[in-house]
């Protein structure tokens, strides 16, 4: 867990508040891969804090492939509430044991990685699904959750204002940038195929916005992170675009909080939007929320080539959250108050950025 002032305070205010739904966890096990990435870990940190304050008695079994990022992200829990795994999920791992539920939250999410390591990016959304899926029906898991992305949807094609969960927009497939949306795609498809071939396994899909907070990974380079990183080190923000590009985004609290509402509430078979209805804006004010936290100002510059050819083509991609609202959950930060706790919470930890 990350040991600086508030946040601690914060994650049990997400257990108290969410307490009846976190209850449904009591004598569970859940294993959830990408476990020291930004929403996984979180994830972890809800359900070690949520063992702690409710006797829930929940295994979690964090995954994640690199061991340096998991020793420093949960040295104690690693030894006592947390069990800690070292695989790629794009092996066979975790045989014979007794699973309740399984998050996939494993994915390369950074611009630069789509650019050069596309094969990689494609390789854990469609070979470890395909992996985590089989793990499922041969343990017989409760539940599946796929971490997807509202890069699945695609372009806007000018004939909505926001997403719902049935729309399908375009993406260019022969592109190297297509990767990631379209593995995301096709891992969603393989998630409808298993459950066609095997009644017994169920799933769930989060299709996530933009999400940031301060569990964020070093090496992260979407530009909402880069932003925050400016803002922690006191450097003016470098804004690489003219920001008019249109975004859902939630705090990543918010989105923890979610993917448990949509793993222990959801309809079977069923994708969810997440993000914050109240946080759709655009890039430049995301950039000026983080000038404004970090006491800086805002610059623009131009991207390295590396930079442009991860960065995605598409100016608006908002989301319509209506049908994670009727789960019962609502974001507890919009995205000014969210990046000022991330701001401040980073600030603590000087130097993980």
């Amino acid at each position: 867990m990350i040991f600086v002032k508030g946040y601690r305070e914060e994650i049990l205010n997400y257990v108290i508040d969410n307490q009846e739904l976190l209850k449904k966890m009591r004598n569970k096990s859940c294993v959830i891969t990408g476990a020291a990435g930004l929403i996984g870990s979180y994830i972890v940190d809800i359900l070690t804090v949520a063992n702690e304050q409710l006797s829930l008695n929940c295994v979690v079994h964090a995954v994640d492939i690199n061991e340096t990022f998991m020793n420093s992200r949960f040295p104690k829990e690693c030894s006592e509430t947390v069990k800690c795994h070292y695989a790629d999920v794009n092996d066979d791992m975790l045989e014979n044991m007794e699973v309740d539920f399984l998050i996939h939250a494993a994915s390369n999410t950074s611009p630069a990685d789509y650019a050069t390591k596309p094969i990689a990016t494609m390789r854990t959304n469609i070979i470890g699904t395909d992996k985590l899926l089989g793990y499922c029906v041969r343990n017989k898991v409760k539940r599946f959750v796929f971490c997807s992305s509202v890069e699945a949807y695609g372009r806007n094609n000018g004939d909505v204002d926001d997403f719902n969960e049935d729309y399908s927009g375009y993406v260019n497939s022969n592109t190297l940038r297509a990767g990631y949306p379209s593995a995301k795609r096709a891992a969603e498809a393989l998630c409808n195929a298993y459950y066609e071939e095997n009644k017994g396994l169920e799933f769930v899909i989060a299709r996530i916005g933009r999400i940031y907070g301060p569990t964020i990974i070093d090496g992260d380079t979407k530009a909402p992170s880069q932003f925050i990183k400016n803002a922690v080190r006191g450097e003016n923000i470098m804004m690489k675009s003219n920001g008019l590009q249109e975004f859902s985004y939630a705090y990543v609290g918010d989105c923890a909080i979610a993917i448990l509402y949509i793993m222990l509430q959801g309809k079977n078979a069923e994708a969810y939007n997440v993000a914050d209805s109240k946080s759709k804006i655009l890039l430049r004010d995301f950039a000026k929320y983080s000038a404004l936290a970090g006491g800086t100002e805002v610059e623009f510059c131009e991207p390295t080539s590396i930079e442009r050819q991860g960065y995605s083509k598409i100016t608006k991609a908002t989301m319509s959250v209506d049908k994670l609202e009727s789960l019962g959950w609502s974001a507890k930060y919009d995205v000014q108050e969210g990046v000022k706790r991330t701001v401040e919470y980073l600030k603590q930890m000087k130097g993980i950025v």
